[in-house]
């Protein structure tokens, strides 16, 4: 069987994809990591590992050594199932804003700036209220979602428009699996190599 893993640093920020022919439970785990990543990757010491399934654990390791895209990584201790849940993806995407509590009417225009399967960070030019309920497109799903989203906070940004985040309400399995799938496909993007 073939585990696909998103492989995080110490802060919990994503870095690299990667796969394994074994499950986390074993003392030491044999990761091939895609050849893309490689660099990001040979700068830690300290990985989590989240699995692309709800059915693999989450677990910390210490890398030990590498061969080539290969890596030898020593199993510290497994994470909390929220892990993967909370997990946050960088990735932008301009969608739409739908009211059903708020006192405004029609739709705002959003641009997206974080995806996890709990919720979303986005930026809005017109004001919400914490607590308002809103219709979100999420568009980069294998079907575009329609989802119940409530506001939770409004929070300071460098762009000319704030930054809200919303939890993610009455999310059905189904829905929650299509995001979770969208999150770990998405591009990485590699600050340190420079893309």
């Amino acid at each position: 069987m073939t585990y696909r893993y998103l492989i995080l640093d110490s802060k919990g920020r994503p870095v690299a994809h990667c796969t394994s022919f074994q499950g986390l439970d074993a003392p030491t785990w044999q990761l091939q990591v895609d050849p893309e990543d490689l660099e990001c990757v040979m700068g830690h010491t300290s990985i989590r590992l989240v699995g692309t399934s709800d059915k693999y654990i989450a677990a910390e390791g210490q890398i030990l050594r590498w061969n080539g895209h290969s890596v030898l990584v020593k199993a510290v201790r497994e994470l909390d199932g929220n892990l993967r849940k909370n997990l946050r993806m960088p990735v932008r995407f301009p969608s739409f804003l739908y009211p059903i509590t708020g006192k405004w009417q029609g739709r705002r225009p959003i641009l997206s700036h974080d995806l996890s399967c709990g919720g979303i960070a986005f930026y809005c030019g017109q004001p919400l209220e914490e607590g308002e309920v809103a219709q979100l497109v999420v568009p980069v799903t294998a079907q575009p979602l329609l989802l119940s989203v409530t506001i939770l906070h409004r929070n300071q940004s460098e762009e000319q428009v704030s930054l809200y985040g919303a939890r993610f309400t009455d999310l059905l399995r189904e829905e929650e699996s299509m995001i979770r799938e969208a999150v770990f496909n998405l591009q990485l993007h590699h600050p340190c190599s420079g893309s």
